[in-house]
């Protein structure tokens, strides 16, 4: 917490009274104008982690303050602060900044050294986000990688998966580089998100135009990232995942032919004639159809073979899955490409390739938890730094819930649960001479849970 001198309210002389109907034959009156108390107490343990990070200080080392200096009434790092802390808290919008700049635990939080100073305002939030340039993004970009690399406090994992997908965020108005997208039937941006398989840690965000159909070309964004991380682990494994659209013949030919030793990859394929006229697959679907029948149950079989398309260098390895349920019909005839030689059939589609799916429950967090489809500014390089504030607000809650939660109830909450139950709690603000008291509800839903983590940052002080 920020060091202050003093601590003024107002409209408190004369708060208004509202009564209401009595409660066990009492009347019950109601007060407004409390300005000592606070609904975001859960910010005491949220700026602790923001400080154990520093994400603010060195997201504004990569932007360039342009602005007269004695015109400046707020760092970028109060900016910055305000922004991920009110995106946290469920306050995503720019328009929100008005609403708290008299809130006593942003102010705390955002560590002004003017106590009676407000915290910045809608205007000047709007126009930093529409204040960064194309360079200051790209270093940005590189930030989330640094950080990530960070987050592992110099431990070199021996495994990560770079876990990919894109996603639809409608838009409206008139934002700039917004394509009509036929599979979603709306205008949106197809922002691609790189996850962490393991951790869930967002490596990188990626704003992309909406684009009209389900073809992605990513190589030269995964040979960049996986470049950065093995110059910072060189004997790190790396394994790229992720559904046919992410299957990049630039990919896989970079790692063929270029012995790229420790990285795979494994990704859906698309069915084709060729694919389709296999012995295997033909063979396959015989038998599933004739088990079906004969035992009436749901069956999966799976095969594999060596496949070159005509667009490819060399020969890779595909596994074809193909099933029958009880919904009957045609075979369902699934197919996947991968590097990875030492994991049989069924287990590289069924575990290694399938649980590509905690990918989809990331990106369900990062735009339930922290709101990351709010993105309504009118220019293409603002919804990027948008989305950047939004990914490092994910990151900031995540690494709350993974370190100040662990072994409670909250360990594997969602972002959206320990917004909702710890970080808006009532509490009452008492700014001293000598200190800042924060007094919690003695009966508070999650009182242990939040005893915890408080007292985790009271041993890690």
């Amino acid at each position: 917490m920020c060091k202050v001198s003093h601590f003024s309210v107002t409209n408190q002389e004369n708060p208004e009274k509202i009564l209401l109907q009595s409660v066990i034959n009492l009347p019950m009156e109601a007060h407004m104008n409390s300005m000592t108390l606070s609904s975001f107490g859960g910010l005491t343990i949220l700026c602790e982690e923001e400080r154990h990070l520093s994400i603010a200080s060195q997201l504004a080392s990569c932007i360039t303050d342009r602005r007269r200096k004695y015109l400046v009434h707020h760092s970028l790092e109060e900016i910055i602060l305000t922004r991920i802390f009110q995106i946290c808290l469920g306050y995503e919008d720019v328009n929100d900044c008005d609403r708290n700049r008299q809130e006593p635990m942003m102010k705390l939080a955002v560590g002004s050294e003017d106590f009676d100073k407000d915290i910045c305002s809608s205007a000047t939030m709007c126009r930093f986000e529409n204040s960064v340039t194309e360079d200051e993004l790209l270093a940005i970009q590189e930030l989330f990688v640094t950080m990530f690399i960070l987050s592992y406090d110099g431990k070199a994992p021996s495994h990560i998966i770079l876990d990919c997908d894109d996603t639809n965020i409608d838009t409206y108005g008139k934002q700039e580089q917004t394509i009509f997208n036929t599979y979603y039937d709306s205008f949106c941006y197809m922002p691609l998100m790189v996850f962490e398989g393991y951790s869930g840690r967002l490596i990188l965000p990626l704003l992309k135009p909406g684009r009209r159909n389900k073809t992605a070309n990513v190589f030269d964004t995964l040979q960049w990232l996986i470049e950065a991380i093995r110059a910072a682990w060189p004997k790190v494994t790396i394994t790229v995942r992720g559904d046919s659209h992410f299957c990049s013949h630039e990919l896989m030919d970079w790692v063929t032919g270029t012995l790229q030793r420790g990285v795979f990859f494994v990704t859906g394929l698309s069915a084709n004639s060729v694919l389709m006229e296999k012995p295997i697959v033909k063979q396959l679907t015989e038998k599933v159809r004739h088990d079906y029948e004969l035992f009436g149950h749901p069956v999966r079989e799976f095969g594999e073979f060596t496949y070159k398309a005509g667009s490819w260098t060399y020969y890779q390895r595909v596994v074809v899955k193909v099933e029958m349920t009880e919904k009957g019909g045609q075979p369902n005839i699934r197919f996947i490409v991968s590097n990875i030689r030492s994991v049989e059939a069924r287990p590289l589609y069924e575990t290694t390739y399938c649980q590509r799916g905690r990918d989809e429950l990331y990106i369900r967090q990062f735009k339930e938890g922290v709101k990351g489809e709010r993105l309504s500014c009118h220019t293409f390089n603002a919804n990027r730094m948008r989305i950047f504030l939004h990914g490092m607000a994910y990151n900031l809650m995540l690494s709350l819930r993974d370190r100040a939660f662990k072994d409670t109830t909250l360990e594997k909450a969602t972002l959206l649960t320990i917004r909702e139950r710890i970080l808006l709690t009532a509490v009452s603000v008492k700014v001293l001479k000598t200190k800042v008291v924060i007094e919690y509800p003695k009966y508070h839903p999650m009182h242990e849970e939040l005893s915890h983590a408080l007292r985790f940052y009271r041993r890690a002080a």
